[in-house]
């Protein structure tokens, strides 16, 4: 393949790799990062190969130097990316508890309110009771009354015809 074949991959290595890598930190993939660093520094050793800088040695040792430094930058990453997750991840929890005790807040309200309203049913019944058990001791009295009238009719009349 010829020498320019060969950058033109290369350099098409280094703009795929750090489109991963610009992909991986914003979305918090660690691995898709790291992917797009290894790809970057594969392409720039494939453009050094095809322009022919430098001899082998100095070709291992640049590609080694780009390796470490990345390296550490995927180690920073990964150590970044963690702490926001676990951040988000504390937000996340403290939101849940949050909402728990809201939650737990409304139903106490609510059940204080069915309460209230069971109360004010029994009361309410209660009086209705009181109310049927007044009428109901007026009937004794007024039959009681009629009886009382018509035993009286009835002697009266008696004594009428007597």
């Amino acid at each position: 393949m010829s020498e320019t074949w060969e950058k033109i991959k290369g350099h098409k290595d280094e703009l795929v790799g750090k489109a991963k890598e610009v992909y991986g930190e914003a979305t918090d993939n660690a691995e898709t990062q790291a992917e797009g660093v290894a790809q970057q520094v594969e392409g720039d050793a494939r453009v050094q190969a095809a322009a022919g800088r430098g001899n082998e040695a100095e070709l291992k040792s640049s590609v080694q130097d780009k390796a470490d430094v990345a390296d550490e930058s995927i180690k920073q990453s990964i150590s970044e990316t963690h702490e926001r997750v676990q951040q988000k991840a504390d937000e996340r929890l403290k939101d849940a508890i949050d909402e728990g005790q809201r939650l737990k807040e409304e139903a106490s309200a609510k059940a204080e309110q069915l309460r209230q309203d069971a109360i004010q049913k029994n009361e309410t019944m209660k009086e209705q009771d009181r109310e049927a058990a007044v009428e109901a001791n007026k009937y004794p009295d007024e039959i009681k009354d009629r009886a009382q009238s018509a035993i009286d009719d009835v002697l009266n009349r008696r004594n009428e015809n007597e």
